[in-house]
């Protein structure tokens, strides 16, 4: 029987670049590869034809030969007596995919593939059929747990030591806080993680920041809001009042008719973050109403009211 032509069987034209012949090969050869075709003589047939034009159209003086002279050019032993498939040339599955297609029983040469079983195509696909390949080494999972700190440690940073269950131990860790962290920030803790697989490397630590609230103190981003509350009194008339933010403590003076909710800010006396960008200060009033007022009390706002 006639033998087909070699760019046929690939399915390539005859000007196909070697990569679009590599390309072609390794789509044939995955699909007609005895592995998936056990007892297919049909396949392990498609297969040897598939590999000779392969490993003559990647040579390129055997090319050049078969393309002046077709199938000829190789009778009587020119390619490797023709029913060996030789063991040189293009090289087949061990030029496409490497030591991975090497077969246990001793290469593709022989003319009947060796005898010792087509290994190689358990050795890629070992992961998805459970087969016997070498196992490729994985980095470990990160793990991630959440660490509650106070709003103070947060905004001026503080060292801890927490305990966690890593790898399905307790582990003490030393945790450094940065000064100026915010909810929802993490802290990195490399090779502290989820073991390695194959010999890989562990994963990571992260410790996602949540802070705790504070009576009086919040945060907008960089900027540290202090809620100060101021007896009505001095709000209507005037006067000062007493703030007293993380170490600092100074006086702030009430302009007279100050409304709950006015903010006085002071520029550059907030929260530096971890990139070192530092917001405002900003006292945020609160106007008190007096509880319990004393029958003097009530009559002097008694008197006052009549007088609005």
């Amino acid at each position: 029987m006639s033998k087909r032509d070699y760019y046929s069987v690939l399915g390539v034209s005859k000007g196909a670049s070697e990569k679009d012949i590599k390309k072609a090969y390794k789509k044939l050869a995955m699909k007609y590869h005895p592995d998936k075709n056990p007892g297919d003589a049909t396949a392990e047939a498609n297969f040897k034809e598939v590999k000779e034009a392969y490993e003559i159209l990647t040579d390129k003086e055997k090319r050049s030969q078969y393309d002046q002279f077709g199938h000829a050019a190789f009778e009587g032993g020119g390619f490797g007596g023709h029913g060996g498939h030789g063991g040189h040339g293009g090289g087949g599955f061990e030029d496409i995919f490497g030591d991975a297609f090497r077969q246990r029983g001793g290469g593709f040469g022989g003319g009947s593939f060796g005898g010792g079983g087509f290994g190689g195509f358990e050795d890629i696909f070992s992961q998805a059929r459970g087969g016997r390949g070498r196992p490729r080494a994985q980095k470990g999972q990160d793990q991630e747990y959440t660490l509650t700190v106070d709003f103070i440690d947060a905004v001026q940073g503080a060292e801890k030591t927490v305990e966690l269950p890593i790898n399905g131990e307790q582990k003490k860790i030393n945790v450094k806080i940065p000064a100026g962290i915010k909810d929802g920030e993490k802290i990195r803790y490399s090779g502290k993680g989820g073991l390695g697989v194959n010999g890989g490397p562990a994963g990571d630590l992260l410790l996602v920041i949540a802070t705790r609230s504070h009576a009086f103190l919040d945060r907008d981003g960089n900027d540290l809001i202090c809620n100060t509350k101021v007896d009505m009194v001095t709000a209507a008339l005037g006067g000062e009042v007493e703030v007293n933010v993380l170490d600092s403590r100074f006086k702030l003076k009430i302009p007279a008719g100050t409304q709950t909710g006015r903010k006085f800010k002071m520029t550059g006396k907030g929260i530096t973050n971890r990139k070192g960008e530092t917001g405002d200060l900003l006292v945020k009033i609160q106007v008190e109403t007096p509880t319990n007022l004393t029958d003097a009390q009530r009559e002097l706002l008694e008197q006052f009211r009549t007088t609005l």
